[in-house]
């Protein structure tokens, strides 16, 4: 069953203005790594604010926020492109869960890097949900992150300006052990320990 909370933000009377855990303006990145190979973006990641509708979205491929998602959701599909969501860390899953089949793209809005939401997000979406689509990290992403994001599910990025994205790919392959399960599957570092004694 929803909780009250859950189904007061999906009330377009009392939609929430942007907080400092949203994204505060458009983002528009001009490259991205999908899938550990750099691609020209074609995304932009629309800002919420409280008046916003579908109708206002530009004629691109854009992601939305989860409220205007929940409010708006049909106009949304009926736009072309791929169906691109985004959730944030003071926001929940579980409101996408009825709808990921219809989604191509989950994005997790890093604001503020310190906060470790968005890696539970991801991990969620692909063990507890079964999400199979694109799990896209964007904004205060760092090098250091991206192995850990990818454990965890994400398997796109969109890194800061000030961020190199070719030296950014060498993330992929700072770790050859591991030591926790997570949602990649990886093999333990114990267990290969274990098959050599």
């Amino acid at each position: 069953m929803a909780s009250d909370k859950s189904i007061a933000n999906r009330s377009k009377k009392v939609r929430p203005k942007a907080t400092p855990s949203r994204i505060q303006e458009n983002i528009a990145s001009k490259q991205a790594i999908v899938d550990r190979e750099i691609i020209e973006n074609e995304i932009v990641h629309i800002a919420e604010t409280q008046d916003l509708v579908a109708a206002d979205l530009p004629n691109h491929q854009v992601s939305v926020p989860l409220n205007l998602w929940l409010d708006e959701k049909k106009q949304i599909k009926d736009r072309a492109g791929k169906v691109a969501v985004q959730l944030a860390v003071d926001e929940m899953p579980e409101d996408l869960v009825d709808d990921l089949a219809e989604i191509d793209i989950v994005v997790l809005p890093f604001v503020n890097h310190v906060d470790g939401q968005a890696y539970s997000h991801a991990y969620k979406l692909r063990t507890r949900f079964g999400f199979k689509g694109e799990i896209r990290a964007i904004g205060d992403v760092k090098f250091d992150q991206l192995s850990f994001l990818t454990r965890v599910g994400c398997n796109a990025f969109e890194l800061p300006d000030t961020e190199n994205l070719e030296t950014a790919l060498r993330a992929f392959n700072e770790f050859s052990d591991v030591y926790q399960p997570s949602a990649d599957g990886a093999n333990l570092i114990f267990s290969r320990r274990r098959a050599l004694h």
